[in-house]
Parts: C-alpha cells; structure tokens; sequence
C-alpha cells in the first residue's frame, strides 16, 4: 500500500462510511424480504382478483423498482469493499450505482405520492388542496433531477456530498412537508367523515391508527436523513437512510393494501356523514373489475340521504 492509501485509512472514519453503509444494505435486504412476502400476499389474496389492472400494475412496478434498487445497493458496497479491496484511494470516488440508486428511489417516491395523492382528491374533491400536493411533487421531481444529474459531474464522493448539500437538503424537506401535509389531509377528511355509527366510526379508527403507524415510518427515515445531511454531510449516514426511504413507501402501500380485510371488520362499506358510503376496497382506482363500491348506500337504514350518488364523489378506499 502506497503512502497515499496509508493517509487515507489513517484520516477515514469507517464507522461512519463504509461501516454503516454495510449496516444499511444489510437492513435494507431484510426489508426487501418483507416487500418481497407482501407482495406475495397481495397476489395471492382475494382481493387482488377485483382490483383494476392499473392497481395490480402499480404493485407490480413498485416490486420491480424496489428489487432493482436492492441490486444497486449491494452493488455499491461490492465496489468498494469487494473490487477496490486494498485499494483505499477508490473509497474516494464515486460509483454510477449511487446516484442511479437515488433515481430509482425517486422513481418510487413518484409513484407512491400520486397513488396518495390521487386519494386525497377522491375523498376530498378539494382542486386547492390536490394542486399544493401536485406542487410539492413537481417540485421534488425537478429538485431530485437536478440532484442526480449534477451528482454524475464530482469525481469524488466527498466532493458531491458537500457541494450538494443544499440541493439533497431541499429535496428531503420537501419530502417532509409533503408527507405531513398528505397524511394531516387524508386524517383530516376521514376524521371529518365520520357518521356517529359505531361500526362505521370504528372502521374509520382503524383507518387513522393504519394511516399514521405507516407514514410516520416513513417519516422517521426521511427526518433522520435530513439530519444527517445537516450533521455530518462527510459521512455515509446520507446514504444508510437514503436506502431505506424508498422501501418504507412501497411497503406502506402494501401494508395498506393487505390490510383491507382488518380495517374492514364486519362491515363492507363505511358510512359517512354526508351519506356517502366508503368503499373499503381499500385505493381501488377507476376502472376496476367486479366488486367496485362507489356508490352510496341506501340511507335509509342509517340516515337520510341529502343527495344523490352522481352529487357524491366516489372514494379511494384506505
């Protein structure tokens, strides 16, 4: 080993680079395990057979997405602990699987933001509401962009993480912000919905307490990113969190398909104030086969209807 590779092992923290980069590709094959056997259970199940072909697309997509994901990240840690092996001048330099790795990630993010924002609009009907969420994702898209197409111009990996700094910082708070202002949205109008029957208010419950323990998962990781791009923008702890962010999306999405038949209950629909009943099949999109709720339930068994189901919005269910 040269004198310049001695310097560089000397002066590097490897704990806190190719030591918690190792960690988070080992977390993270342990979750793509758990999308990879929720994914088996969406297929499998009964309800997959009555979801449109647009949603069962979308499942498909995201396992695809995530298992390539995988792949990029073990593929950066057998660069450099495997290929470069005694070579700690490479530990230096970046590898294209980095920033292809945060494409695909934002690839997910898309995905899964218009899946929730798509929810939004069919429990709201709220244009404001739906177009700030739009914003945020137009905006993250043309930050993350950015980020990934400048990422490809630093020679070295320390260069890009600093230079960068701002940019990676300005994507993950927007993430933040567009996360809360989602799930506040979706708590707030199912809240809001709320009919005062026991059963229909339970399922709503449930579809709270689901709602908040997925997201707030996912919002975890991304608040420890962003502070790690704050405190330590040398180290790799960026790049532990950045792994795991997009796996958290994809498994709240089908966490929350799998769960239909727990939010369900006894119950097939849920009531809400306004006499519109909630389909609980659960982010059923347009153009759905046979089993298709978007209608409102005959009130006259809870309450009296003030309108018709054309004066109605039919509903994602969640």
């Amino acid at each position: 080993m040269d004198s310049e590779g001695a310097a560089i092992l000397a002066n590097l923290n490897r704990g806190g680079t190719i030591g918690v980069g190792y960690i988070g590709v080992a977390i993270t094959s342990i979750v793509y395990g758990i999308t990879c056997i929720q994914t088996f259970q969406y297929f499998m199940s009964p309800k997959a057979a009555s979801d449109s072909y647009l949603l069962r697309g979308m499942v498909l997509v995201l396992w695809l997405l995530d298992s390539f994901q995988e792949s990029l990240a073990i593929h950066i840690f057998y660069f450099y602990l495997v290929e470069n092996y005694a070579n700690p001048v490479a530990l230096l330099g970046t590898v294209w699987s980095i920033p292809s790795e945060i494409l695909v990630n934002t690839l997910i993010t898309i995905i899964v933001k218009c899946f929730f924002i798509l929810k939004i609009w069919r429990i709201s009907r709220n244009k404001l509401l739906t177009c700030i969420c739009c914003t945020f994702l137009i905006t993250l898209i043309v930050v993350n962009f950015n980020y990934i197409i400048r990422f490809f111009g630093y020679p070295t990996l320390l260069d890009a993480e600093q230079k960068l700094r701002a940019i990676g910082c300005a994507s993950l708070a927007i993430v933040v912000s567009g996360d809360s202002l989602i799930v506040g949205s979706l708590v707030y109008y199912l809240y809001k919905g709320r009919s005062g029957l026991r059963k229909s208010d339970s399922m709503i419950s449930r579809l709270i307490a689901l709602l908040i323990s997925t997201s707030m998962l996912s919002s975890l990781i991304v608040t420890g990113n962003l502070i790690s791009y704050l405190t330590a923008p040398s180290q790799l702890y960026v790049l532990f969190f950045n792994m795991l962010m997009g796996k958290m999306d994809v498994n709240a999405v089908l966490t929350s398909l799998n769960s239909r038949e727990f939010v369900r209950g006894d119950s097939d629909t849920v009531t809400l104030n306004t006499s519109n009943a909630m389909s609980l099949s659960m982010f059923r999109v347009p153009g759905g086969t046979s089993g298709t709720f978007t209608g409102v339930e005959d009130s006259r068994s809870h309450t009296k209807s003030t309108g018709t189901a054309d004066d109605k919005p039919d509903y994602l269910a969640v």
